[in-house]
């Protein structure tokens, strides 16, 4: 059977954003195709909510556009007529499918088509191709569009494309090709139908909820349980390798059988979703997150003494002190940070061996008496500051290049910054709010973005993602606030 010897429908829409979840239609072009009869609808949609800016200027389509236009509960009974019994045929098929599914839920109407989607249509057809959006579609084959990222241009230059490939191939080779782009992973255990269905191809943080524990008569109903945060670049790639992988046991298979029902949060970039992923497993507590969760304050160490940091008699050179009790601004008169005292411990253990020095005298052993030598004299490892057998001041002229590495940097600027991101190829950005390697916040890049109102507190994880990521960041990357 050709392509064309069934009810088709092919659909493109213009949103407020990319999250079918949380952002609405404003506007719907189909083409309906009845075997070699061929018409259109189209109508703008208000989304009963404003248009950002930058959709405004991407789509053309403005407040005012869309302010005397119908809302989608107004259309839908129509809409579901014309799209009913129809092949549903859309470019990049799960995010148009994706709205009108939710559209519809929220006037209590099921839309659960055939779909296809023609960007797998084009890579199952022409694999000899990197790219197959629209614009290099139209470059490739020499379409135009009157309208173009407006709904109903866009599904006309679809339809065009279905045209060159019923024409450059037989139709056994379209049905195969069709069979290849329509696959789909089947919906897990324990979860929903269509669960999975509207996660973006996106950078951003997923979370895994399972049932919440049983109530009781001294315990409440609790909310659902957390059960894991990660990140990803790809949301959509990195949430369905979880539930196709092969896991042959242990936590991981034991989180999947638990999970029902997953979440996500889009970010611009990779930035944003690392920030977002340590922070909310800190918030959330997640049961199978282990690494990032909060294991008590982070510490650093700092050199005791008066001017010149000379240490005082009859007391240690270094002392431990935990981040979150220092202000932001004199983290880089610290070395480390360490994730935890024990973390501390092992590193000052490391480095009293590497460098001989004194365990008493960098905070290891305690002082009984002053003249009393260190456990590790009698092994050699200590030289005998702690007895009198070494000079002090040759002592920490060690201890001086052995914590050289462990400083911790001057912040780059004089006070809060807020950082861009973008992710390339979209409308989508995000400003980054910064201050002394704390993380304060994010926000969208619009202009009515604020920085948020908040103290910044030192977190282990955040300033390790703020040093890899700061190093060669562009300068026009940054605004000072």
């Amino acid at each position: 059977m050709s392509l064309f010897d069934q009810p088709l429908a092919i659909v493109d829409l213009e949103t407020t954003g990319g999250d079918p979840r949380a952002d609405r239609v404003t506007e719907v072009g189909v083409v309906l195709i009845d075997g070699g009869v061929r018409r259109e609808w189209s109508s703008l949609v208000n989304p009963g909510v404003p248009i950002p800016l930058s959709i405004q200027r991407f789509t053309g389509i403005t407040d005012d556009m869309v302010a005397g236009a119908p809302r989608f509960a107004d259309l839908s009974e129509e809409l579901a007529a014309l799209l009913h019994g129809r092949l549903f045929i859309a470019h990049n098929a799960r995010f148009d499918h994706g709205f009108l599914r939710n559209e519809f839920a929220r006037v209590g109407l099921d839309f659960s088509p055939r779909v296809l989607c023609t960007v797998r249509l084009s890579r199952a057809l022409y694999p000899q191709f990197p790219k197959h959006g629209l614009d290099a579609l139209m470059a490739r084959f020499d379409l135009h569009c009157d309208a173009r990222h407006r709904a109903i241009g866009d599904a006309r230059v679809v339809r065009d494309f279905l045209d060159i490939a019923v024409r450059d191939f037989l139709p056994a080779a379209i049905e195969a090709a069709m069979d290849k782009a329509g696959r789909v992973a089947a919906t897990p255990p324990g979860l929903s139908p269509g669960a999975l269905d509207d996660i973006p191809d996106a950078p951003g943080v997923y979370l895994f909820y399972g049932e919440p524990p049983a109530s009781t008569d001294l315990l409440p109903a609790a909310a659902e349980l957390p059960l894991y945060v990660g990140k990803s670049r790809s949301l959509r790639s990195r949430v369905l390798a979880h539930f196709t992988g092969s896991h042959k046991g242990g936590q991981a298979a034991r989180m999947l059988r638990e999970t029902r029902r997953v979440d996500w949060i889009e970010t611009a970039g990779e930035l944003g979703a690392l920030l977002l992923e340590a922070r909310l497993v800190k918030q959330l507590q997640p049961l199978y997150n282990k690494q990032l969760r909060a294991s008590g304050p982070a510490v650093a160490l700092a050199l005791r003494g008066g001017p010149g940091n000379e240490v005082v008699a009859g007391e240690a050179a270094l002392t431990l002190v935990e981040l979150d009790r220092v202000a932001p601004q004199q983290l880089a008169g610290l070395y480390g940070p360490f994730r935890s005292r024990r973390d501390c411990m092992t590193a000052l253990r490391e480095m009293a061996t590497a460098w001989q020095l004194c365990p008493k005298r960098i905070g290891l052993q305690g002082f009984e008496r002053r003249t009393a030598a260190c456990v590790n004299v009698q092994v050699k490892r200590c030289r005998g500051v702690c007895c009198g057998r070494e000079d002090p001041r040759q002592h920490d002229l060690r201890l001086m290049s052995a914590l050289d590495g462990l400083r911790m940097p001057e912040w780059p600027w004089a006070g809060r910054v807020a950082l861009r991101e973008r992710r390339p190829g979209s409308t989508r950005s995000e400003r980054h709010w910064l201050q002394h390697w704390c993380y304060l916040g994010s926000g969208g890049d619009g202009e009515a973005s604020s920085p948020p109102v908040a103290d910044a507190r030192f977190d282990y994880d955040h300033y390790r993602i703020l040093r890899r990521h700061l190093d060669g960041l562009p300068a026009d990357a940054v605004d000072t606030v």
